[in-house]
């Protein structure tokens, strides 16, 4: 049974990760790239998934960012990637089928009628704890520091 479920966890990570280029309004595009920035960006733990699921959430409710959470996560707001992995040129598809289907899990969860509450507590921007923070962040207001990633919000 856990062979099939890897299987099947391998065929749901190689069809969520197809194609970017399809209708950015399309609910299961905002879904996929949902889970895909939580994969990439957050690392192994709920918590962290939830954090940067939200991150990427509070980006689509600002008027300073894209509407659907698709244009948020490919956003290159004229200043470079909005997250490093859109842009590395490297594969982008999942390899750890565990990992990204718990990603999926909470994508789902964070898109239900009733999510659970912002860790971030309305952080809009981030960065690797384990980098230097950008000089940008100066002018921020510091919400937390979850799993690899370090959180913001306006002032």
């Amino acid at each position: 049974m856990a062979r099939g479920r890897t299987v099947a966890g391998a065929l749901v990570c190689a069809l969520l990760a197809a194609a970017k280029t399809a209708d950015a309004a399309e609910p299961d595009l905002d879904l996929r790239a949902l889970a895909l920035n939580i994969y990439h960006e957050a690392g192994p733990s709920r918590q962290a998934m939830l954090a940067v699921g939200w991150l990427t959430l509070n980006r689509s409710r600002h008027p300073g960012f894209p509407k659907s959470l698709y244009e948020v996560v490919y956003d290159a707001n004229g200043a470079g990637c909005a997250f490093d992995w859109t842009c590395d040129g490297r594969d982008d598809r999942p390899t750890d089928p565990r990992r990204f289907a718990l990603a999926l899990e909470v994508a789902k969860e964070l898109l239900s009628a009733a999510p659970p509450p912002d860790p971030t507590r309305g952080a809009l921007f981030m960065h690797a704890a384990s980098r230097k923070p950008p000089a940008y962040t100066k002018k921020l207001r510091r919400t937390g520091s979850i799993g690899q990633n370090v959180f913001y919000r306006p002032t």
